[in-house]
């Protein structure tokens, strides 16, 4: 029986017991029906189908009518601000939204007619020989021969249709398969997984033509060290990632794989994949960029998709090469993470020695590093990667360390940013002499902006420690490993061949090591063992704050638990500094330790033993932005400054710690998901409460989620209440109220503003003591005292914590 559920009195209660009975009747008299509804009491319905409500704007702002009824236009916030912490973007917020930002971020992002790009895949050294032979099979008679007539007339009959024709034909065609879906089948559909019937009948001839070039024996000027043994497969099946990097990793699928070998053709994993190709039925479907409308053409959205998942599944890959074949046409799009370089467009048959080279180079030529691996890593020995439970690598030394190191594991975490930092963290050892020695340590890469200090700089100019923050041990750029003599970093204009003018910006690799090992906060086993970590972590973020250094990116891929508490000091920790924001000026203060003079004259007793040597440096920083952050635990005023346009807003304190709510509301929820498996009712609800939560992919969606109190309802769910403590849900139950008086505040503002004389009083006493209110409550002293009191609870009543362990009801 589960204990009886003190009640607890919040100090928002008198304002809400006022605003109750005074406001409603102040709405009527003074502004109309318009805002008696926007101030209308939400009241939860069945399961969780929840109103929300987007006509009040989020906390801090002094709105007006418009902005208090209509949702703000968005400013188009990064691809990077969203990673890969939503929930699943099959959710009800799904691929559309998905696209939407991808677009949104494309357009100004993308090199058309780029000659570059066939030259980076050294089509020049495909054999003339070669060429000949492959197109002896393309235009004499035989059954190739007649798949590229077949390929040739299905162009043409698309040619007579527009586009927007050609898309709703398929959109038609996706009703009908939808209708023909079942329900548990329907959920987990996208408007990608069915292709459209003119895109299915080129797979026939398209394939037949790919082994055709790829199958003529080699010739004497490809060398055989380097011929590899690809081949492009048509994708049945959703790809899917090696492991777990989100709950609900997205379902796209290309129309061609390019595998490493032909013996992968049942594989469905996105590591096994070197490259891909999309297929549409016109010529009229190219890839096109509108700068004007911010708007560019399908194709290179979903292949821009594509890339993410690639680029995300095989995380030592700096870059990702595909196709795209419209009718007869074809190009090459190379993605990295400053964007993406076309070629021209060709045709496939009437410059058939270029389709031929590209088409062999990719296939028979290319090395792995030429195809996007990272150059300064290396697949590691066959031993190696067995125990390790699947492929190991070995990375180049890491800053000032000349050690080298090999991953023990699957990566822990590897962001579905495509043009963000893209985030990935692994866990490694060293290797000497083909053998891991040494203990376990973290090895995290992330893409830097060059006009920014690297994150190494921060921890190097932290004074002192703090058993909650990551423990750095060393930090730099990666470099090309072949460049021993004038040592390159590995940059997006490196990799391009594009030399970088003074002062100009671009991507930077860089990498870390950090002793601390740690795992997901949605991993924890208790709820005790969450509240600690995330405590942990909280109080390194004070630390950090008290040395004017922000972290301005509290997500829940930045907070970890620690694997030995013990060795760490603390249940968690915080890690990424890579946003955090620095003082214009810091002071750096180093201490070292010294022997005692002895050979210099009488020496006094006390300076015998070793002493510290204090040395105090004053650094000039590059670091701080305007809005950094994950935008799926950005605070709710900072969500409404991007709404309204806003690009400069201050993060604040208050803001880091708001976020600090969210990465628990996430980790239990997530969780949740995790343990109850099968897909019952109850569980469904739950996926719907996590996507409402966190499977927002646009910035409307999220904001949206949040100006809603109903996003921390999920306490009232009757599986939440099973497998949850109640100090725990006494948690989000004060921040319901917490958010509850924040809009109250808001209104009352905005209401108070049109009123005259004493009639304005009531509602200006109200406002401020709402707000001084709501700000203790995202003070570092008032998230930790809500946190260690129910932390407390549940030390004091073991019983009351519940064991979550993996089961199926």
């Amino acid at each position: 029986m589960r204990p009886a559920q003190p009640f607890v009195r919040s100090p928002h209660c008198r304002l809400n017991a006022f605003s109750a009975s005074v406001l409603p009747a102040l709405l009527e008299t003074h502004t109309g029906r318009d805002l008696h509804l926007a101030t209308r009491n939400e009241r939860r319905g069945s399961g969780t189908t929840f109103r929300q409500d987007s006509r009040v704007t989020a906390p801090h702002t002094a709105p007006s009518p418009e902005q208090i009824f209509e949702s703000p236009r968005p400013a188009p916030p990064t691809i990077g601000m969203f990673e890969n912490l939503s929930a699943s973007r099959n959710g009800p917020h799904g691929v559309s939204a998905s696209h939407g930002t991808v677009q949104a971020e494309l357009v100004d992002k993308v090199q058309l007619n780029d000659d570059t790009v066939l030259r980076r895949l050294k089509i020049d050294t495909v054999s003339s020989d070669i060429v000949q032979l492959c197109q002896q099979k393309l235009e004499e008679g035989g059954a190739v021969y007649r798949q590229v007539k077949a390929l040739q007339n299905m162009a043409r009959r698309a040619d007579r249709m527009t586009v927007a024709q050609l898309e709703r034909e398929a959109e038609e065609e996706q009703h009908d398969y939808d209708d023909e879906l079942s329900d548990s089948e329907a959920a987990q559909a996208t408007p990608n997984v069915k292709k459209s019937r003119r895109e299915r009948n080129m797979y026939e001839p398209l394939e037949a033509i790919f082994d055709a070039i790829s199958s003529v024996p080699t010739g004497p000027d490809e060398a055989p060290e380097i011929r590899p043994k690809r081949c492009f497969r048509n994708q049945t099946e959703v790809p899917i990632p090696d492991q777990d990097h989100t709950l609900g990793y997205p379902r796209f699928i290309p129309d061609f794989s390019l595998l490493e070998d032909p013996s992968l053709r049942s594989s469905k994993l996105w590591s096994d994949r070197a490259g891909f190709i999309e297929v549409k039925a016109s010529s009229q479907q190219r890839p096109e960029v509108d700068v004007g409308k911010r708007e560019v053409s399908r194709i290179l959205t979903q292949v821009a998709n594509y890339a993410s998942l690639h680029l995300s599944a095989r995380p030592f890959s700096v870059f990702s090469v595909s196709i795209m074949i419209f009718g007869c046409d074809f190009c090459v799009a190379i993605f990295d993470r400053g964007g993406a370089q076309v070629s021209p467009i060709y045709d496939m048959f009437c410059n058939s020695d270029t389709f031929i080279r590209v088409i062999r180079s990719v296939t028979r030529v290319l090395g792995d590093a030429e195809l996007g691996r990272d150059p300064s890593v290396s697949l590691a020995p066959v031993p190696l990667s067995s125990s390790s439970g699947g492929p190991a690598w070995i990375v180049d030394a890491v800053g000032s360390d000349k050690r080298r190191w090999c991953t023990t594991g699957p990566a822990i975490w590897s962001s579905l940013s495509l043009f963000g930092r893209a985030t990935a963290v692994w866990p490694v050892r060293e290797i000497k002499d083909n053998k891991l020695v040494g203990g376990d340590m973290i090895l995290k890469s992330t893409w830097r902006s060059s006009d920014r200090d690297p994150e190494s700089f921060v921890y190097q100019n932290i004074n002192g420690s703090h058993p909650g923050l990551a423990k750095f041990i060393t930090g730099g750029d990666a470099v090309f490993p072949y460049r021993s003599d004038k040592p390159e970093a590995i940059t997006v204009h490196s990799l391009r061949g594009v030399p970088v003018s003074r002062g100009e910006r671009t991507k930077v690799l860089h990498r870390l090591l950090i002793e601390s090992v740690g795992k997901p906060v949605w991993e924890y086993q208790t709820d005790r063992e969450l509240l600690e970590g995330l405590i942990g972590a909280l109080k390194a973020h004070r630390f950090l704050s008290e040395q004017n250094i922000l972290h301005r990116d509290v997500s829940a891929g930045n907070v970890l638990l620690a694997l030995d508490p013990e060795q760490q000091g603390t249940a968690g920790f915080l890690t990424d500094l890579e946003y955090a924001r620095m003082g214009a000026v810091i002071t750096r203060t180093r201490q070292e330790t010294v022997e005692a003079p002895t050979a210099y004259g009488p020496v006094r007793a006390d300076l015998r033993e070793p002493m510290q040597r204090t040395h105090t440096t004053f650094v000039v920083t590059q670091r701080g932005a305007g809005i950094s952050g994950t935008l799926q635990f950005m605070s709710r005023r900072l969500l409404a400054a991007l709404m309204s346009g806003q690009q400069s807003v201050t993060t604040t304190v208050q803001d880091d710690v708001e976020s600090f709510l969210w990465v628990l509301l996430y980790a239990v929820l997530r969780r949740l998901v995790m343990v109850h498996l099968g897909e019952n009712q109850e569980r469904q609800r739950l996926k719907t409460a996590f996507c409402n939560a966190f499977g927002g992919m646009s910035l409307q969606t999220i904001y949206d989620s949040r100006i809603s109190s109903h996003t921390l309802d999920i306490w009232a769910l009757p599986l939440v209440e099973d497998l949850t403590s109640w100090p725990m849900r006494l948690i989000f139950q004060k921040y319901v109220v917490s958010f509850n008086a924040q809009r109250e505040n808001d209104i009352a503002q905005h209401i108070a503003s049109r009123l005259q004389g004493a009639s304005r009083s009531p509602l200006l006493e109200m406002s401020r003591k709402s707000k001084k209110l709501v700000a203790a409550d995202f003070s570092y002293d008032g998230m930790l005292g809500t946190l260690e009191r129910s932390l407390q609870l549940l030390k004091d009543s073991p019983e009351l914590d519940i064991k979550l362990t993996l089961r199926k009801r």
